[in-house]
């Protein structure tokens, strides 16, 4: 078989040998221009095709419409015309929401601006979903802002700056999870009243914070959402822990609530301060009852000692304490 490959190639190239020099000529350069361009290109299509990943970035590839596959960090290989790559910033970007009026639940108006720094927490879904993931995170939050101030006095939008930003934060959770996006932070500028704030709130201070965090939860799509967490108390709560509540009452309480979302809260009227579940703790007075208790004290306006009389709470330690306690209340 050596013998008759080698015949064949003698033939062969005795063919090629025979044609025309033009043809053999027009052979070579087309085929030397081919190897030129593949040299040419061969650069060209492997910085295409080869995407480098940048550290806490993330490449969503979608190939030929099939689910997306994530790469987050390293190199990955794209094919063009078949594959949709797209890298997403997967570190804290923030937004700015210039100054602009709102109006309070009283019809304060009020200037304020607002920083917003989110996360994108699956790339995949947030490129699924979103065109342009700023403007979605900008729409969200000015659509948050207004909605949680006219909600809110405005002796508590003054007095209450922390949770209002708590508030907001939650509220525009409520619309970009869905996204696959967290937001981290929420920073109010501070706010400029057209006109001195209204104090016209009846409630007592542990009412509205409650109220306030149950308004919040009636907004929230997540299911399903709990009455409140004693961590959302606290923050809704610290606001009205102030140097004055903290003189007439000058003790240190300890609220141990039982049920669904129970827990401690140490106060310690003192130092203006709250504790959520404290290890160890040598309150004045310790005051146990269930949420629902909580909760129907705040619907009914009932007095801590009407509740107590009716033996629906438990209080222990000092009771003049426990007295001077239903400033909270």
């Amino acid at each position: 078989s050596s013998g008759i490959n080698a015949e064949y190639g003698d033939a062969e190239m005795e063919e090629r040998n025979d044609r025309p020099i033009a043809q053999r000529f027009t052979a070579t350069f087309v085929e030397c221009v081919m190897w030129f361009i593949f040299l040419s290109l061969f650069p060209v299509l492997g910085w295409k095709c080869v995407k480098r990943v940048k550290q806490n970035n993330a490449l969503v590839k979608h190939r030929l419409g099939h689910d997306a596959s994530v790469k987050y960090s390293g190199y990955d290989v794209i094919l063009p015309f078949i594959d949709r790559a797209v890298e997403i910033n997967l570190g804290p970007q923030n937004i700015v929401l210039p100054s602009s009026t709102y109006h309070s639940k009283d019809k304060v108006l009020m200037e304020s601006g607002l920083v917003v720094v989110y996360q994108v927490k699956d790339p995949a879904v947030c490129v699924r979903e979103l065109q342009d993931i700023e403007q979605s995170v900008i729409l969200a939050s000015k659509t948050a802002l207004p909605t949680v101030l006219s909600q809110s006095n405005s002796n508590m939008i003054n007095c209450s700056k922390k949770l209002i930003e708590y508030a907001v934060t939650k509220n525009i959770n409520n619309a970009v999870y869905m996204w696959g996006i967290e937001v981290t932070s929420a920073e109010l500028s501070p706010f400029k009243f057209s006109a001195p704030p209204k104090d016209g709130s009846s409630e007592s201070p542990i009412s509205t914070a409650i109220n306030f965090i149950q308004k919040l939860a009636g907004h929230n799509p997540l299911p399903p959402k709990e009455k409140f967490t004693i961590n959302e108390m606290i923050i809704a709560l610290k606001p009205y822990l102030t140097q004055k509540l903290g003189e007439d009452v000058n003790a240190v309480a300890l609220l141990q609530l039982t049920g669904d979302n129970g827990g401690q809260c140490l106060i310690d009227f003192k130092t203006q301060t709250m504790v959520a579940n404290p290890s160890s703790c040598h309150p004045d007075v310790t005051i146990e009852m269930s949420v629902d208790t909580l909760l129907s004290m705040i619907d009914d306006r009932e007095s801590l000692m009407d509740v107590y009389k009716s033996g629906r709470i438990k209080i222990e330690g000092d009771l003049e304490a426990a007295w001077r306690l239903q400033k909270l209340f």
